[in-house]
């Protein structure tokens, strides 16, 4: 498993010199009890059995445990993006904060801005994200990113070739055995990075390029902070989207691991506001292209 040094060593390189693995929670790095602010939100197993119980907490997040089978945190929870959050000028070329920042995205994508600034501040909208990362650890995903096709699990940003692979299988059939696969992706299920699983995520509510009813679903689990996904955006996804539609879809659900990529699951919600007018994907890609603007900036 990466450390951190290994993380920040794979960015510095120009190209992975082994399948990349996905980021996963480090428990060495939480910052226990750090205060989020009114305007976030992450819904976790029990907040969705509690959660008007929640709205208007200001909650942290926690993960502890063997991160190959992480508990699922403690509590976590969040409200909504405070309309007046922000005093900078949204669209800057240097935004101060995260909301300046999701507002100039919002701005560069035609968005209503008084609309997202509303859905930013509806403490619901963050129920998703608690449902899709409850649904993840169901699925023992443990890092990102994490992809179904179909019922085979694939564990980060591995080659084109592999995806190329898997996929290919799929329109054939959809093999039952490794034995119907290349000596690559039997070493990648040695290896804990490639399996044929029972079940397959539900993606009922989660934004989807492609036919819903397509033969191949690719579901993948992503966090918009992570640089392994990010990555994966980069050099798979230009490809891939050639060849979405019917028989072939990408749906996304969100796993932010927030103890390392604090401003993870604020992007999500801003990408989920964009959803709303229709534009999820392109704050999608807006959000990986600007990972290095927004990923430090200070909440507000």
């Amino acid at each position: 498993m990466h450390t951190m040094e290994d993380i920040r060593e794979h960015e510095s390189a120009d190209g992975p010199q082994r399948p990349a693995l996905p980021e996963q929670p480090d428990a060495s790095s939480v910052s226990m009890g750090r205060e989020l602010p009114l305007w976030t939100a992450f819904l976790t197993p029990a907040a969705v059995l509690i959660g008007a119980f929640l709205i208007g907490a200001v909650l942290w997040i926690r993960l502890d445990g063997d991160e190959s089978s992480p508990a699922p945190p403690e509590l976590g929870g969040f409200t909504s993006i405070a309309p007046d959050a922000s005093d900078g000028a949204p669209g800057s070329a240097s935004p101060r904060t995260l909301l300046d920042a999701f507002l100039g995205y919002a701005g560069e994508l035609g968005l209503d801005a008084g609309a997202f600034r509303q859905c930013l501040a509806d403490g619901s909208k963050s129920e998703v994200i608690g449902a899709q990362y409850q649904r993840g650890l169901q699925l023992e995903v443990t890092g990102t990113p994490t992809f179904f096709i179909n019922n085979k699990k694939v564990v980060g940003a591995q080659p084109a070739a592999v995806f190329d692979e898997v996929i290919a299988a799929e329109l054939r059939g959809s093999p039952s055995s490794l034995d119907a696969y290349s000596d690559t992706i039997r070493r990648l299920a040695e290896s804990g990075r490639f399996a044929i699983v029972d079940s397959v995520p539900d993606i009922s509510d989660a934004p989807i390029e492609g036919s819903r009813d397509a033969k191949v679903i690719i579901a993948e689990f992503s966090d918009f902070q992570c640089p392994f996904c990010k990555q994966w955006v980069e050099r798979y996804l230009p490809s891939l989207r050639q060849r979405l539609g019917d028989d072939i879809a990408l749906a996304y659900l969100h796993f932010p691991i927030q103890q390392v990529h604090p401003n993870a699951p604020y992007a999500a919600l801003a990408s989920i506001c964009a959803g709303e007018q229709g534009k999820f994907w392109p704050m999608h890609d807006l959000l990986f292209q600007r990972q290095d603007e927004w990923a430090s900036l200070p909440l507000n």
